[in-house]
C-alpha cells in the first residue's frame, strides 16, 4: 500500500521482503532514501541500518514500527534516521519525510 502510494506520487520504489535482501538492494541501487520496517524477517530494521551505515550508506532513512520499544526507536535515530513513525502510518507524513530526506541527502 505504501509502495503503491509513493509510486503514484512519482517515486521509484523497490520493495525487499527481508533485511538481507534490503541490504543487497541498497548496495546495488544506491537509493537516496530507504524506508525500513523495524520487524523485517532475517534482520530487523535497526540491524539493517547499522549495517548500511557501516557500509557508508549516507542516504536518508525512515523507520516504521508498530513497537514502542525505546531502545529500538532511539537506536534508529542515533544511526541517523530522519524519523521513526508508528503504524498505521499517515501516507502524507511519510511522503514529507521522504521529501525531507531526499533534500538533506541531495548529491
Amino acid at each position: 500500500l505504501l509502495s503503491q502510494y509513493l509510486a503514484r506520487r512519482g517515486y521509484q520504489v523497490r520493495v525487499a521482503q527481508d533485511g538481507p535482501t534490503a541490504l543487497a538492494m541498497v548496495e546495488k541501487d544506491l537509493p537516496r532514501f530507504v524506508i525500513l520496517d523495524i520487524y523485517m524477517p532475517g534482520m530487523n530494521g535497526l540491524e539493517v541500518l547499522r549495517e548500511l551505515r557501516a557500509r557508508k550508506y549516507a542516504g536518508g532513512v525512515l523507520g516504521l514500527t508498530g513497537s514502542q520499544e525505546e531502545n529500538l526507536l532511539q537506536g534508529l535515530l542515533d544511526l541517523g534516521a530522519i524519523d521513526v513513525m508508528g503504524k498505521p502510518v499517515d501516507m502524507e507524513k511519510v511522503e514529507l519525510a521522504v521529501q525531507l530526506g531526499c533534500l538533506l541527502t541531495a548529491p
